[in-house]
């Protein structure tokens, strides 16, 4: 199928695809992570992939169980177990019985869980460092501003969020 004149007329060969907030926001988190990832690369911790931020992001410094970390992450517990899975092999968190419910398993961080913690904080510092250099610090408040506003709504507000939406991470 190609475009025809009314498709035109509908604005789809202009910048509103990509010059959008939604986009922007896409765009902005792109360039957060990558150079996140690419820190803690140099720092050692190149076994770190994106989906693990599931488990690490959500985990409570004296445990979580599994059901919990997946609710938390907005994916399925089977996914949920994978991860924590992979995260376990690499030696970053440890598993244990939910001393509540001898079914459950409790998720808690290794030691090198906790370095890779560390190491994730001291990057995340690096890396706003960088974005406020390019956007200047006026901005950046602005930004982190918005965007805590927004956060605090969708909080506040869970039909902001469709059910069947899963949070990339």
């Amino acid at each position: 199928m190609t475009l025809g004149e009314s498709d035109l007329d509908l604005g789809l060969t202009h910048g509103w695809r990509s010059d959008n907030v939604g986009r922007l926001l896409l765009a902005g988190f792109s360039f957060f992570e990558g150079r996140l990832m690419g820190r803690l690369e140099q720092s050692g911790f190149s076994m770190v992939r994106h989906v693990h931020f599931n488990v690490l992001r959500h985990l409570d410094p004296d445990g979580t169980r599994i059901v919990d970390l997946a609710a938390r992450a907005q994916i399925t517990k089977g996914s949920m177990g994978k991860i924590v899975k992979e995260c376990e092999q690499l030696g970053l968190v440890q598993l244990r019985v939910d001393p509540q419910d001898g079914r459950a398993k409790v998720v808690s961080f290794a030691a090198k869980g906790i370095e890779l913690m560390q190491a994730i904080r001291n990057a995340m510092t690096e890396v706003q460092a960088e974005m406020t250099c390019i956007t200047g610090e006026e901005d950046m408040r602005a930004m982190q501003r918005a965007l805590r506003a927004l956060h605090g709504h969708a909080a506040c507000d869970e039909r902001a969020r469709p059910a069947q939406v899963r949070v990339r991470g």
